[in-house]
């Protein structure tokens, strides 16, 4: 009894001990729980913020693709006029000989400009000094020339109609550049907010592995509990059948010495001997208070024996 005593203990303060470990358990699967889901919202956050960059950027990247369709019609016109011009020259060159070298110092002349016109802004800032020394060297080449024969009304119509067309051109490529910078900015920001999205799925992912670690380890634990308590069940389900057992065991003894002691009362009353109190309690005794003395007695007399 003793051995079963000692391993009873053993039992209750394994379980005892199992229960505190799944406890601290339970508060590391609760915060990495917890870890994992304050990550995966502030991902989501950055996710929802990089759509709406996404968004934004392509709004604009439609928006710049609806002015660019303005700019074919206008490159055709200055292509045109650009023509007629040259049609011109040709006439003007059969009179002026010294036009071809004219010609050529005036083309680059142009060509510069128009670069210089062309070129966004902030590509243009770097070399922006280069072209504007190249180009006030060829206006002073230019003036070296003779005066060619004075240009027709048309030829100045026309030269000013290009001039208006390649300032409407700059202008819309000057809107262009504008809106691509803007959309640039969404773009990058789109990028960063990903990127920083992917980072926190990543810790979201190490976060959810603790906790299904710390979790399966709270499995462990109640297996070993499961079968630690399924030991304790049975040995106080077989204590409490073994006391059962007993009890029955000392009622049956406890009613042999009860009637032999009423046999004996009988055969004294029988024998006209005098009878005790005790002897009147076991032939007469029904209330409660007998009982319960007529059980102390019997007790007593059990012990004696």
């Amino acid at each position: 009894m003793a051995t079963e005593n000692l391993r009873l203990d053993q039992l209750e303060a394994m379980s005892s001990d199992l229960r505190q470990k799944r406890s601290e358990l339970f508060e590391h699967v609760n915060r990495w729980r917890n870890e994992r889901d304050r990550i995966n919202e502030s991902s989501k956050k950055m996710r929802e913020e990089a759509q709406v960059h996404k968004e934004e950027r392509d709004k604009i990247n439609a928006r710049v693709q609806e002015i660019k369709v303005k700019l074919d019609p206008l490159y055709n016109q200055l292509d045109e006029k650009k023509k007629k011009l040259d049609g011109i020259e040709k006439e003007i060159q059969a009179e002026y000989k010294e036009l071809p070298r004219k010609r050529r110092v005036e083309k680059d002349l142009n060509r510069i400009e128009w670069e210089i016109m062309t070129t966004p802004t902030r590509d243009l800032f770097d070399r922006e000094a280069e072209y504007v020394s190249r180009a006030n060297e060829l206006k002073k080449r230019l003036g070296t020339f003779r005066k060619p024969p004075k240009k027709s009304e048309a030829t100045m119509e026309i030269t000013a109609e290009a001039k208006a067309t390649e300032m409407e051109i700059r202008h819309i490529r000057d809107e262009i550049n504008v809106l691509r910078e803007e959309s640039q900015k969404h773009h990058e920001s789109m990028l960063s907010l990903f990127r920083k999205a992917d980072e926190e799925r990543d810790k979201a992912n190490q976060a959810h592995g603790k906790f299904v670690e710390y979790l399966n380890e709270v499995k462990k634990v109640d297996e070993e509990l499961d079968q630690v308590m399924g030991q304790l069940r049975g040995m106080k389900e077989g204590y409490r059948k073994e006391e059962m057992r007993e009890e029955e065991r000392r009622m049956a003894k406890f009613s042999a010495v009860r009637s032999e002691l009423r046999q004996k009362a009988l055969a004294k009353l029988a024998a006209g001997e005098k009878l005790s109190f005790d002897d009147l309690q076991f032939i007469y005794g029904s209330d409660n208070e007998s009982e319960e003395n007529e059980d102390t007695t019997i007790l007593d007399k059990l012990h004696q024996k």
